[in-house]
């Protein structure tokens, strides 16, 4: 009966392997005369917001993306939706790539990391001009598990090429000190490990739509899971081999096992001679890690969720801010008062509720334009 029991919990075990952060660089041919109209475009875009203290959105393909004040280093334009941040450099440059993508981390985890690529290339499409190449600057990939917790003393064990270890720890609600939250190893260039309670970090960023990419995946949700996270940039990247995306993905078991066989593991320390460390129970069982994550449309819709939620989160904390200005005495004369602004903004713009509320749909969830049978 005891192996009846094992068996079950067994069954109920979560190790799920995937990307979190993609960044890459898009080249062409010809980038000036390429996208000439479109930074032409960008850039009126960005001095209006720029002026008018208020960021504006262009509708591209089926996406209606955010045009930001600021651009980002190297890229003087950045435009933004829910999944992903795309940046145009003002002309081609000699060591960077024109165009620089980043993922975002739900839009990874609710499609997969090749089909969040495809479907990327296939919005990219709208531009009507196809890259000759891609650049990886970033991988982060980790794996979660519900089986193992790592302490504090975990940090004693660590063998690791990397020179810096630091422990972090978290102020407790209800009890005094701080409990052990993970610790890093390295300093991120041009790579780190980072061992941390990611059941503790969702709390904080508000990514509660990974409870249900660990339900799909046998989480036993009575456990909290821990994450390790390896973040690669790309000197290191290079080095082994993978410039591209296409390489990065061919190469992911291979890339596992450099990072957790030589890269770092974590050992019982003993008086021996640290090459002779046992590996820790826990830590085989990260080395064993595979990619089979398949996402649901579970999880897409419960990203969808979480963006709602931090919108109206956003909205309440409006309505508070202008109920406070207007010295406002219910919530019906705040709601009032934005309704009627909403109502004269829309008319200033000749435009109409349906309208708007159908152009942002794709910000905030990108449109799943495959089939089941892809």
């Amino acid at each position: 009966m005891l192996g009846a029991k094992y068996n079950r919990r067994r069954l109920r075990a979560l190790l799920l392997k995937g990307f979190d952060t993609l960044e890459f660089g898009l080249d062409f041919e010809n980038y000036n005369s390429s996208f000439e109209s479109f930074i032409l475009e960008f850039r009126k875009l960005k001095d209006f917001a720029q002026m008018m203290g208020i960021e504006q959105s262009v509708p591209l393909g089926d996406m209606l993306l955010t045009v930001h004040r600021n651009g980002q280093r190297f890229y003087a334009y950045k435009l933004s939706c829910k999944d992903f941040s795309i940046a145009f450099a003002e002309s081609e440059m000699k060591s960077n790539s024109p165009i620089f993508v980043r993922f975002m981390s739900s839009y990874i985890w609710s499609y997969g990391h090749k089909k969040a690529y495809d479907h990327f290339m296939n919005w990219f499409k709208c531009f009507g001009v196809k890259p000759i190449s891609n650049r990886l600057s970033r991988a982060d990939i980790c794996a979660d598990t519900d089986q193992f917790q790592f302490i504090q003393n975990d940090v004693k064990g660590v063998v690791t090429r990397a020179k810096s270890k630091t422990e972090h720890f978290v102020n407790e609600e209800y009890t005094n000190g701080r409990k052990f939250s993970g610790f890093t190893v390295g300093r991120g260039n041009p790579m780190m490990a980072r061992i941390y309670n990611k059941s503790l970090e969702i709390k904080k960023s508000g990514k509660t739509w990974f409870n249900d990419v660990w339900n799909e995946n046998d989480w036993n949700s009575k456990n909290e899971v821990w994450r390790v996270e390896f973040q690669l940039r790309r000197e290191v990247l290079k080095e082994l081999t993978i410039d591209n995306i296409e390489q990065l993905f061919k190469k992911i078991d291979e890339l596992w096992v450099y990072l957790t066989v030589d890269w770092l593991t974590i050992r019982q320390p003993s008086s021996d001679n640290v090459s002779r460390w046992k590996i820790k129970r826990k830590w085989k069982h990260i080395q064993k890690a595979d990619l089979a994550y398949e996402p649901t449309p579970l999880i897409r819709e419960s990203v969808k969720q979480g963006n709602l939620k931090q919108l109206l989160d956003q909205a309440a904390g409006l309505m508070m801010s202008v109920a406070s200005i207007s010295d406002h005495e219910s919530i019906t004369n705040t709601s009032d008062v934005i309704k009627s602004w909403f109502e004269v903004n829309l008319l200033k713009k000749n435009t109409t509720f349906e309208v708007e509320k159908d152009r942002r749909k794709t910000r905030f969830l990108h449109p799943d334009t495959t089939s089941a049978d892809d």
